[in-house]
């Protein structure tokens, strides 16, 4: 509680960045073949409903391998690290949020 004439300060969580204009990630022509990553960001149930799209992808295409990464906190950007491999090991990434 601020007394009066105290100055309170607020926050604004919004992000006012402004990364200019993203192309759209080049789709592969089939995920035959292709290694599929899972990319949970730690809400309640969010792993379990990447592991039903999975099944879901699973029954239509033959994966080849699939890596999970759960980035431990919505509240987080996910690990750079962690992205890094995803590009380098994915031809397709899938994420949830989920409660």
């Amino acid at each position: 509680m601020t007394n009066i004439g105290e100055k309170l300060i607020t926050l604004d969580p919004r992000d006012e960045s402004d990364h200019g204009p993203a192309l759209l990630a080049t789709r592969p022509p089939s995920l035959n073949g292709k290694t599929l990553g899972l990319l949970s960001n730690n809400k309640p149930h969010s792993e379990d409903l990447l592991q039903m799209i999975a099944g879901i992808v699973k029954d239509s295409y033959d994966i080849e391998d699939i890596v999970e990464y759960n980035k431990g906190s919505h509240q987080w950007p996910a690990n750079p690290d962690a992205l890094k491999e995803f590009a380098v090991k994915c031809d397709a990434v899938i994420h949830a949020t989920a409660e």
